[in-house]
């Protein structure tokens, strides 16, 4: 099971959304070595639920990739301007 939190901003908007949130894992990138970009954090339920555990974090339901890796990550809010985006902080690329 992944290691993950949020802040108490990110519970905030994402409970005055009153929707649940998903992650959303993108391709691995091979070059010499495999990247993997930081998980997208999108409100809602993933189209393909099977691939997704159900967490409960805070009362919100959250879909977790089964590929996610078990470090400690954290679902924050990040602003720019008056524009409000959900984001992963403590991804590492390798």
């Amino acid at each position: 099971m992944a290691m993950l939190s949020m802040t108490d901003q990110a519970f905030d908007y994402i409970n005055n959304q009153g929707k649940p949130v998903y992650l959303e894992l993108f391709q691995v990138i091979s070059c010499c070595i495999d990247l993997r970009e930081s998980p997208a954090v999108r409100l809602g339920q993933p189209h393909n639920p099977e691939n997704y555990t159900r967490e409960e974090i805070r009362g919100i339901m959250v879909y977790v990739p089964h590929e996610l890796p078990n470090i400690p990550l954290t679902i924050t809010l990040s602003n720019f301007f008056s524009f409000k985006k959900l984001v992963i902080e403590g991804w590492q690329l390798a």
